[in-house]
């Protein structure tokens, strides 16, 4: 019986092995301007068609209850700082060189991003992060806002949580902006 199962597994290793012999023979083959431009392109292995490309703009960054909350800061903060709407967090958190799993860290925080991120307008240094809150969170959004908000505390960044419900009002977002620590 084991003599069965090692000459099966030895048959599928052999095939396996031809058909990456025959798909790099293959690849040889083609002629030169067909591997480099033309009207196809590698990502990441898939192969993407760029006469059909199926992307579409968005006619917003931010949705009506978001862009009023943006707003709200816009107002109450005013020209002592930058708002800058959905900024990852890998572009303004690093982490340390000396990390265990480093990689595993940074691409945690490739895939997350700030609703708004408030930074000094003379240096944009970061200031305090703002997430928005709906009403009908998804647990997945509510794990991810959670790790976020343990990112800020770990590089002491004030972290704001604003209902994009029940906004509040201009007097009481400058109270919670000079809570976290910002000069309004």
């Amino acid at each position: 019986m084991a003599q069965f199962i090692m000459l099966v597994m030895a048959t599928i290793f052999i095939k396996l092995l031809w058909d990456v012999y025959k798909e790099q023979t293959q690849y040889r083959k083609k002629p030169r301007h067909t591997q480099k431009g033309g009207e196809v392109i590698d990502l990441s292995n898939a192969w993407i068609d760029l006469d059909d490309m199926p992307y579409n703009r968005r006619d917003y960054l931010l949705n009506g209850k978001e862009l009023e909350l943006y707003n709200l800061l816009q107002d109450a903060i005013g020209d002592s700082c930058v708002i800058l709407p959905r900024v990852r967090l890998a572009d303004f958190i690093s982490v340390s060189p000396q990390a265990k799993n480093r990689l595993e860290y940074a691409n945690r925080i490739k895939e997350r991003s700030a609703d708004v991120l408030i930074c000094e307008a003379s240096n944009l240094t970061p200031v305090a992060l703002v997430i928005f809150e709906t009403e009908a969170e998804s647990k997945k959004k509510q794990l991810a806002d959670r790790f976020t908000r343990k990112i800020c505390e770990a590089v002491d960044l004030p972290c704001l949580n604003l209902k994009s419900a029940a906004p509040p009002s201009l007097s009481q977002l400058k109270m919670i902006l000079q809570k976290s620590g910002m000069n309004i």
